[in-house]
């Protein structure tokens, strides 16, 4: 039961860690918030056209 605490408790501070890093990134890069901004939320600069297709059969 302790053992299995603390792994836990040092997974979820390496999460910390990684967490701390990324946010620190994105601080200081201006290139990496763009980055996310178009990977995971879809988003494009109002000058761009997108051009989305359908899957093939």
């Amino acid at each position: 039961e302790m053992a299995q605490v603390e792994a836990e408790n040092a997974e979820l501070t390496e999460n910390i860690r990684q967490l701390r890093v990324e946010v620190e990134k994105l601080k200081r890069d201006p290139k990496a918030v763009e980055r996310i901004a178009r990977d995971e939320l879809g988003l494009v600069r109002n000058t761009e056209v997108v051009f989305q297709f359908p899957p093939q059969p």
